[in-house]
């Protein structure tokens, strides 16, 4: 039975949280309407729509895409380890859920419930896992002191913790150490994130550093996807921008004009609602715009990306990425799946998402900071120049990831040893 304090944060965390979610929904809804941004499936989080029956599974958890892709990772090692055993995947995004539908290592995909006690009695019920593991640091109370309840293990994989989510966590140390008392296991990426952890109150004896789950995500080739691109693209370049917030594309187009010799700009947005927008924006400033969902087979200036999992594989064409989120949207998103395929990358400032990954990659010459559109211009424009430098800083990228594998079946390893003795 927990302790009378925790039995009270958890009511009180109840509290708050269904009453955030009733005044977030109707806006968040107007939005998804409007089509600003997707909401997910929020029917199936809310529980409406059932859970899959899967007694004894693990239950994998990845918020978003990106997540989604080192889970993958891990659900193969787990495969591997244990061929009989029953692997579930879940997310919380739009983008995330479409992409853990097409994972082909998970049995089942499906949405994350809200951190309600009827979606989250629901889900457990219905899926009966003997282990549950969250990527990254999700931190959901009252999903955990249900898991505990049961007596189902949960460890985090692929574990970060970034200084500003350490401060929060900090500050509201009363609310949430009971959601961390609940944890068995911590597998961090790096020694920095553990040291965080452990300093906001975590045991010693509850964290492990296994290393980087991204660096074992497999590169995706998808032929059809990388011949259109080097039809587009003519004898060109390609210059594959990923993951771009709003004003980034737009500065990338304007910059475009620069870049000599000029390539094929490929641009990825990060949140699919903005895909008509951004098409609007490359036909309105005078581009030969083509789109993988209406790829005419002509050669272009711009090729949109407006599909959903695809990113990873369009690399396989590129010569030189731009990692987006780094000149706008301040946090940045990860390079290890441009390096998979030997393709160095351009970066702003806004690293903090992946700033060790950025600064081993700038070490090594695997990554280049520019902080602005022209300086990117300029760097693009050397190295689409220097086909020796090119080549010497894809070698970099490649070597990154090839030295740093081994995480995801270091971290299968841990949490299946955590289930057994459980």
């Amino acid at each position: 039975m927990p302790p009378p304090l925790i039995i009270r944060r958890v009511l009180l965390y109840r509290l708050v949280f269904g009453l955030a979610l009733a005044l977030y929904g109707p806006y968040a809804l107007a939005r998804h309407a409007l089509g600003i941004r997707r909401v997910g499936d929020w029917r199936a989080r809310l529980g409406r729509k059932g859970f899959p029956n899967r007694p004894g599974s693990v239950w994998v958890h990845a918020v978003s895409v990106g997540e989604v892709g080192a889970a993958g990772s891990i659900l193969r090692e787990i495969r591997a380890a244990e061929p009989g055993t029953s692997v579930v995947l879940s997310s919380s995004t739009a983008a995330g859920l479409e992409r853990a539908r097409a994972c082909r290592e998970a049995d089942e995909a499906f949405a994350f419930p809200f951190d309600l006690a009827g979606p989250v009695e629901a889900a457990l019920s219905a899926l009966q896992p003997s282990l549950v593991l969250l990527t990254e640091t999700e931190i959901w109370p009252l999903f955990l002191d249900r898991c505990a309840r049961r007596g189902i293990p949960v460890a985090v994989v692929n574990g970060r913790l970034s200084k500003r989510s350490a401060s929060r966590y900090g500050r509201l140390r009363p609310v949430f150490a009971g959601a961390f008392s609940n944890i068995s296991l911590f597998l961090m990426q790096s020694a920095e994130d553990a040291r965080r952890l452990a300093a906001i109150g975590v045991e010693r004896r509850r964290i492990l550093v296994t290393g980087n789950v991204k660096f074992d995500v497999v590169p995706k080739v998808e032929p059809d996807l990388e011949r259109r691109l080097r039809t587009a693209a003519g004898a060109r370049p390609i210059l594959v921008a990923g993951s771009t917030h709003e004003g980034e594309e737009a500065a990338l187009l304007a910059a475009l004009r620069s870049i000599n010799p000029r390539p094929l700009l490929v641009l990825a947005p990060r949140r699919p609602e903005r895909f008509e927008s951004v098409a609007r924006l490359a036909a309105e400033a005078g581009w030969r715009l083509e789109r993988r969902t209406r790829d005419s087979g002509r050669e272009a200036e711009v090729y949109l990306l407006d599909t959903v999992g695809e990113l990873p594989a369009a690399y396989a064409a590129a010569g030189l990425a731009f990692i987006g989120g780094t000149l706008a949207g301040g946090r940045g998103h990860n390079p290890i799946e441009a390096w998979a395929h030997g393709v160095p990358v351009l970066h702003g400032p806004g690293t903090a998402s992946a700033r060790e990954e950025f600064e081993l990659g700038e070490r090594v010459g695997a990554a280049l900071l520019v902080r602005e559109p022209a300086e990117a211009a300029r760097c693009a424009s050397r190295l689409f120049g220097d086909a020796e430098e090119l080549s010497r800083r894809g070698q970099a990228a490649a070597e990154i990831v090839a030295r740093n594998r081994g995480a995801a079946k270091a971290a299968a390893g841990k949490a299946l040893a955590l289930r057994r003795s459980t």
